[in-house]
């Protein structure tokens, strides 16, 4: 059985407002991709942070759990943990698709295949945009305590601070765990972070 996390909890800084609320294709950046994600997963949950509350009042949410991430300033593993800690109160879930929020044009037959290929119990599958990695990220459940298990480093300078800007791909890719890339023939969904990405 397989759930999913959109991740959604950021502060966005470049955008000046929460992008989560930027119009998209006649609805909002967050509408959309959750449109998207709950076409394919009966199990979902939108994990929030910065001003959750208004997000929350806008935003058509669906069947998707709404998780609040109090310790969003602690960066997107933080999000992760928050999601991963959620699931693993419920049903037996076997993976988990992690989606980036800000990523309305993710392309359904990326999460179809995705959803079909096989993979060992201790394999995550990342897709591969024309040479580059990209999202959504199935991570199985063999490394979700490795996952709950990583936490904030409270340094006060940024160059020291190990998890500030965690990479979930990196992490995964740079290591010594089994990993299975998927090759996808078009461009990785764009990142909406700001006016000009629009």
């Amino acid at each position: 059985m397989n759930a999913a996390i959109i991740l959604a909890a950021g502060e966005s800084l470049r955008m000046g407002f929460p992008k989560q609320l930027a119009e998209y294709k006649g609805s909002t950046i967050l509408e959309t991709t959750i449109k998207t994600v709950s076409t394919y997963f009966e199990d979902a949950v939108v994990v929030l942070g910065y001003d959750s509350e208004t997000i929350i009042e806008k935003v058509d949410f669906k069947s998707s759990a709404i998780l609040i991430n109090e310790n969003w300033d602690e960066g997107i593993i933080s999000s992760i943990r928050t999601g991963l800690h959620h699931l693993n109160q419920n049903k037996n879930f076997e993976n988990v698709f992690i989606f980036l929020g800000d990523q309305p044009s993710v392309d359904g037959k990326v999460i179809q295949r995705l959803l079909n290929t096989k993979h060992d119990f201790d394999e995550v599958m990342i897709p591969k945009y024309r040479y580059k990695y990209g999202y959504p990220v199935v991570v199985p459940k063999y490394f979700w305590n490795k996952l709950e298990l990583i936490t904030q480093d409270n340094s006060s300078d940024e160059i020291d601070s190990v998890f500030g800007e965690f990479d979930l791909i990196n992490f995964f890719e740079s290591s010594e765990f089994k990993t299975k890339s998927i090759n996808f023939n078009f461009l990785r969904p764009t990142d909406f972070d700001e006016q000009k990405d629009f």
